[in-house]
């Protein structure tokens, strides 16, 4: 069954294709997406459906349309990146509730899980997404733990009551400056017939990917809160840094995208790049999906793109591993992915 957040991009992308009925995007039509956009809340899933539609059906437009959603696009981009600061509960829960389907299915019981904060230490290839649209969240986790894992290790904290204390960061509205905001959670997680529902760590006996993402499902206001949204509010949320993004399109140029990508990660910056909306043209990409950017390199000048699925699985090539970790020509990566968005701590 698809998620919410996959139901919502699709409806979405119904209402787009409707203007191309007649093979061609008017001013007027235009104008339209744009007071149909603001008339709701425009939503990350539709500003980056609306992005990815201009990008992908661009020679359909009249170029006076198309430059109008361009320009709103990258306006409303701006403001979603910022809104981190709204960060949703006053006082977080211990138990947030389940995703709509989760709870649904009425076979979601909550229980204690044995086990460590970490095993060998925090690391990237840990946290693996689970039944809930958050992949724009674990992907930022894993990115900052590649990174920047003293973070990560320094912001949560386990309890003598079995509890865990997990500290991010907000910008307050007045504030220019981020604020730590503590959200304590129980030790119990989500299962299904003994089987995590949502998070989940490479090591089964692991628990901090788990306990991040219950604890910022608990700031938000449950999981169904978190599905779908922008991994530079997660990246600002989890490093207090104040995060950045930059658009992949069909102008991009590869040596200026590559030395874009090499800026991102210098300095140990923590990335996540958004794999276009419809079909990415590399096989093996999962459209409208985040993955940590990992690092770019460069071997017999050929420039490379490091990647990771949250899912801890499914990778384009053929390694024989299916770990969900891979590179790819930059060539490669421009046509299949739309967004990069970043923070340096």
């Amino acid at each position: 069954m698809p998620s919410k957040i996959e139901r919502e991009a699709d409806r979405y992308r119904l209402r787009l294709d409707k203007t191309l009925t007649d093979n061609k995007v008017t001013t007027t039509e235009a104008d339209a997406l744009i007071k149909d956009a603001k008339a709701g809340k425009f939503t990350e899933v539709e500003a980056h459906y609306l992005s990815g539609f201009v990008d992908r059906s661009k020679s359909k437009f009249d170029p006076a349309a198309r430059a109008k959603l361009v320009a709103f696009v990258g306006g409303e981009m701006q403001s979603l990146a910022k809104i981190a600061h709204d960060s949703g509960l006053k006082s977080p829960v211990k138990q947030p509730v389940l995703t709509e389907d989760s709870a649904k299915t009425g076979l979601v019981t909550w229980d204690a899980r044995p086990g460590e904060l970490a095993v060998n230490g925090i690391g990237f290839d840990d946290p693996m997404q689970g039944q809930v649209g958050d992949c724009y969240f674990i992907s930022a986790l894993a990115s900052v733990a590649k990174s920047h894992p003293e973070l990560l290790a320094n912001a949560v904290k386990a309890n003598r009551d079995g509890t865990y204390t997990v500290t991010f960061f907000e910008q307050k509205t007045g504030s220019a400056q981020l604020s730590p905001v503590s959200v304590t959670i129980d030790g119990s997680f989500a299962n299904r017939h003994g089987r995590l529902e949502y998070a989940a760590a490479r090591e089964t006996k692991e628990l901090w990917p788990m306990i991040f993402e219950k604890a910022y499902a608990s700031w938000k206001g449950g999981f169904g809160a978190i599905e779908g949204g922008m991994s530079a509010t997660a990246l600002e949320a989890l490093t207090g840094a104040k995060p950045g993004f930059f658009p992949v399109t069909s102008e991009s140029k590869p040596d200026a995208l590559f030395a874009q990508l090499k800026q991102a990660v210098a300095g140990k910056g923590c990335v996540v790049a958004l794999s276009k909306p419809w079909d990415p043209a590399e096989q093996g990409v999962v459209a409208d999906h985040a993955y940590s950017l990992l690092g770019v390199e460069e071997v017999n000048g050929q420039k490379l793109v490091q990647l990771r699925n949250p899912w801890g699985e499914r990778e384009p090539g053929h390694d024989g591993r299916d770990d969900g970790l891979f590179s790819m020509p930059i060539e490669k990566f421009m046509t299949s992915f739309a967004t990069v968005e970043f923070a340096k701590p």
